[in-house]
């Protein structure tokens, strides 16, 4: 038991030693999330060649937030895609006009959802999943 201890003790201080260490690496450098980054690619290099599966899990979680940035986009796209086109729309048909008017009111009820939606993730600690370009308020 005592052995434990002192081997538990001896873990401990060399992982703040480890800590300390990186600490100082990284003031050292210009740009420490470049290590890190560098750091989390050599991880996954390793963990790719020790562990397949958790290598697919990555790529399958990466597809996903890739189509999740494409879908959260779309609404953005619509709206620019309605605005470049606004001249011409002005002599369309009424039921085109419809369509317009429509897009126009349902679009911040759209934005809306999606700023609790990105209040929800980053209450959950998932903000990294958001794109880049998302700020919410509150």
């Amino acid at each position: 038991m005592a052995e434990d201890v002192e081997e538990l003790q001896r873990l401990q201080k060399q992982v703040r030693a480890t800590i300390k260490e990186r600490s100082s690496l990284e003031q050292g450098l210009a740009n420490p999330d470049a290590l890190r980054s560098a750091t989390a690619r050599a991880y996954r290099d390793r963990d790719a060649v020790t562990n397949p599966l958790l290598e697919e899990a990555r790529e399958k979680v990466a597809a996903d937030i890739e189509e999740f940035h494409k879908h959260w986009r779309h609404v953005d796209t619509i709206a620019r895609n309605v605005e470049r086109v606004a001249d011409l729309l002005d002599e369309a048909p009424a039921y085109v006009l419809s369509h317009r008017d429509a897009i126009a009111e349902g679009l911040p009820a759209v934005r809306e959802r999606r700023a609790q939606v990105a209040r929800g993730l980053i209450a959950a600690g998932l903000h990294s999943i958001l794109p880049e370009e998302v700020h919410v308020d509150g």
